[in-house]
């Protein structure tokens, strides 16, 4: 498996164009300094380590079936990464590790992962891309008790594409990104309040069948023959966020959004085409927790993030849930003069 995120240079010249050209005669965000200090002007490099899990549910609306669900779960291997930022610019790898490796008879999961991040005090632009392929069934020998092992289905796919905004209403004393990027530095407790919207569209489908085993046909007479779900989420609310510092140099922090999630989606059907599309109304909920170290040099943290959507097609329960272990160390180190020449040279990164 191979899991990367990636902030290029082309994304950010193309936003710090637009917010320069907006702002220009606007005087400049500056944080309140008894609250958050900024560390624009050093060279930030760390490594990390996450444990993946991505979780998708299909069961019936009648709850008396739920013997007939999916459960599908992915199999991950835990992932090694390294991450390098300087003053908007920021780039980070991971690739899959030995450590915790795959239970083979449960199969084995792909993923792909693409994030771009543009960042101000106010706010956060975000485009990121997942794709997951290939799971196991734990609720398999639930509708096929003769089987004591697992259904693995590496035909299964999960698929999403979107772009989401936080706008951090409570930026000058409060920070969002401290516990996050570690571009700053919360120096006393805050809480903050906070807002996200986005667009997202999401693809779950069966490259090979249909997305439910025959045998499940009992407890869903109109989902059993549906191949793939293509889904447009449009979502919209409020959150909440908290920082807790403690000797000045050690952080408790999290954050919590509930969205009204307005859905349209289409499906297709085996042997008969695609489907129209179809209206859907839901909340879509996403956490974090996060403690650690961050000191003027050295960083250190241990975070928990995760999101839960829930949608109803076809009398039947649609669930995502995905989430990250993370732990994250690295240090802050006075800038090679060679990258200072080098970041000089682009124009709209120094207005």
């Amino acid at each position: 498996m191979k899991q990367f995120y990636f902030r290029p240079f082309l994304l950010v010249l193309f936003c710090s164009s637009l917010a320069l050209a907006q702002e220009k005669k606007k005087p400049k965000f500056v944080p309140d300094s008894n609250f958050i200090v900024n560390y624009p002007d050093v060279f930030t490099a760390g490594l990390f380590t996450s444990s993946p899990v991505m979780q998708l549910t299909i069961k019936p609306v009648e709850k008396d079936l739920d013997k007939y669900k999916s459960e599908f779960r992915s199999n991950f291997s835990n992932l090694l990464g390294f991450s390098l930022s300087y003053k908007k610019l920021s780039i980070s790898y991971g690739f899959r590790t030995p450590l915790f490796p795959n239970d083979e008879s449960k199969g084995r999961t792909t993923s792909t992962g693409i994030a771009l991040t543009f960042r101000k005090p106010k706010y956060n632009l975000m485009a990121e891309y997942r794709q997951f392929t290939g799971y196991y069934d734990d609720n398999s020998p639930n509708y096929v008790p003769i089987h004591d092992s697992l259904a693995v289905r590496p035909d299964v796919r999960y698929k999403n594409i979107g772009a989401n905004m936080i706008y951090n209403f409570s930026w000058k004393k409060y920070s969002y990104n401290a516990p996050l990027t570690y571009n700053d530095r919360q120096l006393k407790s805050r809480i903050g309040f906070l807002a996200k919207g986005g667009i997202n569209y999401t693809t779950i489908s069966s490259s090979d069948s249909t997305l439910l085993a025959s045998v499940q046909a009992k407890g869903f007479s109109n989902f059993d023959d549906v191949r793939s779900v293509n889904a447009l989420l449009l979502k919209l609310g409020p959150g909440i966020g908290g920082t807790l510092v403690i000797f000045k140099r050690f952080y408790v922090t999290a954050n919590y959004f509930v969205m009204g999630n307005f859905i349209e989606y289409t499906y297709k059907i085996q042997n008969q085409g695609t489907s129209g599309w179809h209206p859907n109304f839901n909340f879509y909920t996403e956490s974090y927790f996060g403690f650690g170290y961050n000191s003027k040099r050295l960083f250190a943290g241990l975070s928990l993030n995760g999101d839960i959507n829930v949608m109803r097609i076809r009398d039947a329960s649609i669930r995502t849930n995905f989430a990250t272990l993370l732990i994250t160390a690295g240090y802050r180190f006075d800038p090679p003069s060679f990258l200072k020449k080098e970041y000089k040279k682009i124009p709209l990164l120094n207005k």
